[in-house]
């Protein structure tokens, strides 16, 4: 009795992880909300990644005016600079992205089309609406 027990409790968790997961389908307006929050956090990040080089390369240029007669060279604000260009950079991913999912909002539009359907003797067309999804190659 036990060696049954245990084999159904096993087979209804085998069976139970390999059901099929529920997909879903997001619409027109998940992907252009997706685009606007994308572009808007892409250019946050380039503007603080901006803003930041332009702090380093004023510290950069006041250290360099104080520091013109002696040995010491002081790089912290070449190193704020680069962090900042880093940040610029950074942002880019974000911008593709986000230019990624405006596309695929433009591509799912619900469209009338048009199809071919017997009528008397003859086929005549017939407008119907349909979910429609472009695919380019490139």
């Amino acid at each position: 009795m036990k060696k049954i027990t245990l084999s159904l409790s096993m087979l209804f968790f085998i069976v139970n992880s390999f059901c099929q997961t529920q997909t879903t389908t997001f619409s027109k307006d998940y992907y252009l909300e997706k685009s606007k929050s994308q572009k808007k956090t892409a250019w946050r990040i380039l503007g603080a990644g901006l803003g930041i080089a332009a702090i380093g390369g004023i510290v950069q240029l006041q250290h360099e005016n104080q520091a013109s007669n002696s040995f010491d060279f002081d790089f912290t604000g070449a190193y704020i600079a680069i962090g900042g260009g880093v940040l610029c950079v950074a942002s880019i991913p974000f911008f593709v992205s986000a230019a990624k999912n405006k596309k695929m909002a433009v591509a799912i539009a619900i469209d009338n089309q048009n199809i071919l359907l017997p009528q008397d003797n003859n086929f005549a067309f017939k407008k119907q609406p349909s979910l429609c999804l472009r695919i380019e190659l490139y």
